[in-house]
């Protein structure tokens, strides 16, 4: 769904279906349900208010802000979303973000035809503040307990103790891209930083390839990798969002043949 701006005092919403609310729209069946929806800003520059101040920021903003058409892809769409508070009297100064943590090992992975063993790395992220913000703790309506993650489903799997879990997305659209849902944990004291803060949480999680059925093909090696020498290498990335902040991280990950 997008606004557009006719210059007029009317105000148009351009509304289409993504083509994972087309796909199911098409079954026919009743599972095509609206119940939600996000508004975001992905198209807003808001670095305008550091360079220009409040109020000359706040006019560059609204004069020059380019309108976003209504995306299709659901990979695409909403980027930066807004939130919505518990009451519209809060003010919050300061959104967390999700920031890797301890990565102690490249998140290159490498496997081969006769592999039967787990091929995968933890991921650890941090939903956290900034040292320099002063803040002692994150909004309570802020605090990411789970998260989403995204990965195409045809290279990366989620792994549980070594082991790789199948099957346990929350959806799987028309690109193979996955959808997973984990919890996080508690990292409040300064273990974790140098500083503690109270609402700062922890998500890690083992990610690799699949080598049961279907294995990571040579097939889809060639179709997603470049060649190199003799082996593919596959460049492909993770995405982490935190469920109540709305931020996100993007991953990189290369598998090696």
């Amino acid at each position: 769904m997008g606004f557009l701006d006719h210059t007029t005092n009317n105000i148009v919403i351009d509304a289409v279906l993504t083509e994972r609310g087309r796909e199911l729209l098409s079954q026919n069946n009743g599972s095509f349900q609206v119940a939600f929806f996000s508004f975001g800003d992905d198209e807003v520059d808001y670095s305008n208010i550091l360079k220009y101040g409040n109020q000359i920021g706040k006019e560059k903003i609204e004069k020059n802000t380019p309108i976003f058409e209504a995306q299709t892809n659901e990979n695409l769409a909403i980027k930066h979303n807004n939130i919505t508070l518990n009451s519209n009297k809060l003010r919050i100064l300061y959104v967390p973000f999700l920031k890797k943590y301890a990565e102690t090992s490249t998140t290159i992975i490498s496997v081969s035809a006769s592999d039967t063993t787990a091929k995968f790395k933890t991921i650890k992220v941090l939903s956290t503040l900034d040292s320099n913000s002063s803040q002692t703790s994150i909004d309570a309506n802020l605090i990411d307990t789970e998260f989403y993650v995204t990965m195409n489903d045809l290279i990366l799997k989620p792994y549980l103790n070594g082991i790789e879990s199948i099957n346990s997305y929350k959806d799987l659209d028309e690109n193979n891209i996955a959808t997973y849902e984990f919890s996080g944990t508690t990292a409040e004291d300064a273990s974790y930083e140098s500083f503690a803060l109270t609402g700062r949480t922890l998500f890690e999680q083992q990610i690799g390839v699949s080598l049961t059925s279907p294995k990571i093909s040579l097939s889809t090696f060639q179709k997603f990798g470049n060649l190199i020498g003799n082996s593919y290498t596959i460049k492909t990335q993770i995405e982490i969002i935190g469920k109540s902040s709305g931020s996100r991280i993007i991953i990189p990950i290369t598998v090696t043949q």
